[in-house]
């Protein structure tokens, strides 16, 4: 009989799936509160390269760098529209004239130092826009935020080096890079200009 490969999750009686209510969203060191919604988009464009004779893609490589943006939705609360609520001292997108961090605490490990801390660096409002509904009578407020960059760390350190803490899964085969580390953690802006790219392996 033959044998195949176990995924390894791990099925016990300890909830392992991360909550929502496990995450605090941080501005300019005040919780924000009333966030119906929270979605990161992250995108890069890559190119296909082919070759006359070869049936097929030769080589896909990046073209562009990696787009950020954030959706944020919240209820209008404590009198504080949505750019008040991220300690912003303006209620217009043409106000803006300063960029501001946004910082994501995933408190899914169980203790500060095990949480995930994602940060989101130079945030631009790019949009917002507000809307009075008869049907359920609640103000909410949505808002587009375009990202210079992302860092996530744990305990002071890329989250791939600290994985299975918690007692969450640990990975035997992960590919470890050092340039996308030094990228994931924040220390450098993106992994493509690090030296000696085209001869990086696995």
């Amino acid at each position: 009989m033959a044998t195949y490969p176990r995924t390894g999750s791990i099925l016990d009686s300890t909830t392992r799936t991360a909550l929502s209510t496990q995450v605090i969203i941080m501005v300019n060191n005040e919780p924000v509160g009333a966030i119906q919604e929270f979605s990161i988009n992250q995108s890069r464009n890559n190119k296909r390269f082919g070759e006359i004779g070869t049936d097929g893609t030769v080589e896909i490589v990046p073209s562009t760098r990696a787009d950020i943006s954030l959706n944020i939705r919240r209820i209008v609360f404590d009198g504080l529209s949505l750019t008040e609520s991220m300690a912003r001292g303006f209620r217009n997108v043409q106000s803006q004239r300063i960029p501001f961090d946004i910082i994501v605490i995933d408190q899914f490990s169980g203790t500060a130092d095990d949480a995930i801390i994602t940060t989101f660096h130079n945030c631009w409002f790019k949009s917002i826009d507000k809307s009075y509904q008869a049907d359920d009578y609640i103000i909410t407020e949505n808002a587009s935020v375009d990202v210079e960059y992302i860092s996530e760390t744990r305990g002071g350190e890329a989250v791939a080096l600290s994985q299975g803490v918690g007692g969450g899964r640990q990975l035997a085969g992960v590919q470890i890079d050092e340039a996308e580390l030094l990228a994931d953690s924040g220390q450098r802006r993106g992994a493509l200009d690090f030296p000696g790219l085209i001869s990086a392996a696995y």
